[in-house]
């Protein structure tokens, strides 16, 4: 296997032992849960303040219709830059990122995976976070479809779309920060897991540094 998308499906499962090791110290750990707690309560805003206002606005990014506006601008980018097989890509990390957060939180809710670990939330656990999913996985879409010269520029508007939101649900009371942290981990299994399959197809450029070794 090529040492690029070896590392790539290392980084993968990394990611996913990741989203695990959250969930089981979540659930299995009160020490972590209280830490969790303690600095969520640092940036979350109080109730009607301006700032709860902001977080909400941010938050607000990743609702149906926004989402809709940036897949639109996703498919007419990658239709203006002629890059098929990394929208492809894009479409697959956004419908694996959503459905996989989705499934984590039907499962991580239930009273008997609750029971298992002998806890009991009186509220819905949302681990983890859709919105954040939802917002950083459009980020990747438009990394990937970007050129390579529009790359760091993409990169950094994707960058800044997830921050708005992940901090938006965590400062409007909607997450707790295990809940934005779980939701860029698993945008991260499938970004990396995408990623491999386009170099391995020979639709992505490798690393400068790779290419370096092979002169």
């Amino acid at each position: 296997m090529d040492r690029t998308v070896r590392n790539l499906v290392l980084a993968a499962l990394c990611c996913a032992a990741g989203v695990a090791l959250l969930a089981l110290l979540f659930y299995g750990s009160s020490t972590f849960a209280e830490l969790d707690a303690r600095a969520t309560a640092r940036l979350l805003a109080p109730e009607g303040s301006g700032r709860e206002a902001i977080g909400q606005l941010g938050a607000d990014l990743a609702e149906p219709v926004p989402l809709v506006f940036f897949y639109v601008l996703l498919v007419a980018f990658a239709a203006a830059w002629k890059r098929p097989w990394q929208l492809a890509g894009a479409a697959v990390v956004i419908l694996g990122a959503n459905a996989t957060t989705q499934g984590l939180k039907l499962v991580t809710s239930h009273p008997r995976v609750q029971g298992a670990f002998g806890v009991e939330y009186p509220i819905d656990i949302h681990y983890p976070s859709g919105h954040t999913t939802a917002a950083l996985a459009v980020g990747v879409g438009l990394w990937l479809i970007a050129p390579p010269r529009y790359r760091r520029p993409a990169a950094l508007a994707g960058a800044a779309l997830g921050a708005a939101v992940g901090v938006g649900v965590v400062v409007a009371g909607w997450h707790f920060v295990s809940d934005v942290v779980g939701a860029a981990l698993v945008v991260g299994f499938w970004a990396c897991l995408v990623v491999a399959a386009l170099v391995r197809a020979g639709h992505e450029g490798r690393p400068r540094s790779s290419l370096s070794h092979r002169r």
